[in-house]
C-alpha cells in the first residue's frame, strides 16, 4: 500500500508536467540539516540563547534517536523495494542511506515545531503563526513522499517520535536550566548516547544485499560513518553547552548593531569551519585515523564551536559595543 501511494503521486507528478516538483524541492531543503543549524545559529548567537539550546538539543535528541532506528530497522529506499517508483533526481542527492525513519522529517519537527511549541520570555507567537510552523512542518514530511524518496510510513515515525521528543524537551529544559547540577547529569547523559551510538553502529551488522549493478545495495561502513558523524556533533553539543553554561555566560541582550555584527561574524566562521571540515578530516586520516573517528572529531570541533567558541569569542567583542555604546 505504501508503494502504491507512491506511484499515485508520482502519476500526479508526471500527469502535471513537473509542475510542483520545484516547490516541493524548495520546501523539503527546510528540512536540511545544513539550514536549521544556520537557522538557529542565528536564534542562538543573536537573539534567545535558551530559545536556541532548546531547538539544538530536541534536534540532536531527534537525530541521535533517528540513528538509533535507521541502522536498526535498515529499511532500504523506496526505488530499491520497487524500481517502478522514480524520485525527482534532485532529491536524490540527499536521501542516502537507509530510508526508516525520515531524517528530515524529524528535524523539520524539531525546529519548525519547536519554534511553535517554545514559550519565549521576549516574544509571543499568535495562534495562527504557530499553525503556520505546524503546517510548514507536515509539508515538509509530506514532500518527502512527493519527491519520491521516503514511505508515508518513514514521515508518520519521524513526526510521531519528533513530536514525543518536542513535548519531552518542553518539560525537561526548565529542569536542566533550573535545577542545580542537572546540567551535569544532562550532559553525562547527551554524552554517554553519543558514545552508545558509536559503538552500536561499529560493532552491529548490516545487510549486504547485492544490487542489480553488482555492488552492495547500502555499505554498513557508511551507514556506521554517517552514525559517528551525528554522535561526534552531539557530543561538542553537549560538552560545548556545559562550558558556556558554566564559563563563559554570553548575553543576547543586545543592541540591534551588535547583534548584526553577531550575525556575520558567526555565520561567516561557521560556515569557513563547516566547508574546512572535510578537508581537516582528510589531513587525520593520512596521520592514521579511520575516516569514521576523523569525521566524529570535525563534527565534535564544528559543534564546539557553535556553542562554546563563537559565544566565546563574541563576548569579548560585546565589551567594545558596551564602551562605544
Amino acid at each position: 500500500m505504501d508503494i502504491s501511494y507512491l506511484l499515485l503521486l508520482q502519476n500526479l507528478r508526471e500527469a502535471t508536467g513537473g509542475i510542483l516538483n520545484t516547490f516541493f524541492e524548495i520546501v523539503t531543503k527546510l528540512g536540511e540539516t545544513s539550514v536549521l543549524m544556520f537557522a538557529i545559529g542565528l536564534i542562538y548567537w543573536c537573539y534567545d540563547k535558551r530559545e536556541g539550546i532548546f531547538l539544538l538539543f530536541t534536534l540532536y535528541t531527534n537525530r541521535i534517536i533517528n540513528g538509533f532506528i535507521k541502522i536498526t530497522a535498515c529499511v532500504y529506499r523506496p526505488w530499491i523495494r520497487d524500481p517502478r517508483v522514480i524520485p525527482v533526481p534532485e532529491a536524490m542527492a540527499d536521501a542516502t542511506g537507509y530510508s526508516f525513519p525520515s531524517g528530515h522529517t524529524a528535524n523539520a519537527t524539531s525546529f519548525w515545531g519547536g519554534l511553535a511549541a517554545y514559550k519565549s520570555d521576549k516574544y509571543k507567537f499568535s495562534k495562527v503563526l504557530r499553525i503556520i510552523l505546524v503546517v510548514i512542518v507536515l509539508l515538509i514530511a509530506f514532500s518527502r513522499n512527493y519527491l519520491g524518496v521516503h514511505t508515508p510510513q518513514d514521515v508518520v515515525v519521524a513526526l510521531v517520535i519528533g513530536a514525543a521528543v518536542l513535548f519531552i524537551m518542553t518539560k525537561l529544559m526548565p529542569v536542566i536550566e533550573n535545577k542545580p547540577g542537572a546540567d551535569v547529569a544532562a550532559m553525562i547523559v547527551g554524552v554517554a548516547f553519543c558514545v552508545l551510538l558509536i559503538l552500536y553502529a561499529a560493532l552491529k551488522s548490516y545487510p549486504s544485499d547485492i544490487g542489480a549493478d553488482g555492488k552492495v545495495i547500502v555499505e554498513g561502513s557508511k551507514m556506521a560513518v554517517d552514525s559517528y558523524k551525528t554522535a561526534g556533533s552531539g557530543i561538542g553539543l553537549f560538552v560545548g553547552w556545559f562550558i558556556e553554561r558554566r564559563f563563559i555566560k554570553f548575553s543576547t541582550d543586545i543592541g540591534n548593531t551588535e547583534r548584526i555584527f553577531r550575525a556575520v561574524f558567526c555565520v561567516f566562521t561557521y560556515t569557513v569551519l563547516s566547508e574546512l571540515s572535510g578537508s581537516a578530516a582528510d589531513v587525520l586520516v593520512g596521520m592514521g585515523l579511520g575516516s569514521g573517528l576523523a569525521k566524529a572529531i570535525m563534527q565534535f570541533i564544528c559543534l564546539m564551536y557553535f556553542t562554546a567558541g563563537a559565544p566565546a569569542i563574541i563576548k569579548q567583542f560585546s565589551r567594545f559595543f558596551n564602551k562605544t555604546a
